[in-house]
């Protein structure tokens, strides 16, 4: 008995110093719904509008314009504020960030090189945790965005 206490407070010893010598685990910086509106507003709304809806009302951006000779300018902008229903209830986040980063295929968004938004970016190049943020509280402020069922 005395040895399987001995063996026990050993083992638990052991396993407190193993957690100990671990790195502490980087939180997650919370995302920022404020500053991601900042951002929408900067560089989305001329295309999505004020109001994120896109090309369905008078709130529309300054860049859709369905007659242009610009193939991009003729795409009309997504609802922003319809995402979630679009998808069963389940807002894309990751699909958003896809898109803010232009990894997906959004032909009004540009290509990789000269994206719509290329300068508000640009200058995180080099700042990738900078940039993840400015991304992680874009996406935050679209979510809060999105219209609920009714």
């Amino acid at each position: 008995m005395y040895c399987a206490k001995r063996a026990i407070l050993a083992l638990s010893i052991g396993f407190g110093c193993a957690v100990a010598a671990q790195p502490a685990a980087t939180k997650a910086t919370r995302a920022d719904i404020a500053a991601g509106k900042e951002i929408f507003h900067q560089n989305c709304s001329v295309c999505h509008g004020v109001d994120a809806k896109g090309y369905r009302t008078q709130g529309t951006g300054t860049m859709y314009d369905p007659d242009s000779p610009e193939p991009g300018r003729r795409v009309p902008p997504a609802d922003l504020t319809a995402l979630s229903g679009r998808n069963s209830g389940v807002f894309p986040a990751d699909r958003v960030r896809q898109s803010v980063i232009n990894r997906g295929s959004i032909p009004a968004h540009g290509t990789p090189e000269m994206p719509a938004w290329g300068h508000a970016f640009d200058n995180l190049k080099s700042n990738p945790k900078r940039m993840e943020q400015q991304v992680r509280d874009l996406t935050a402020y679209i979510e809060s965005i999105q219209e609920r069922e009714r």
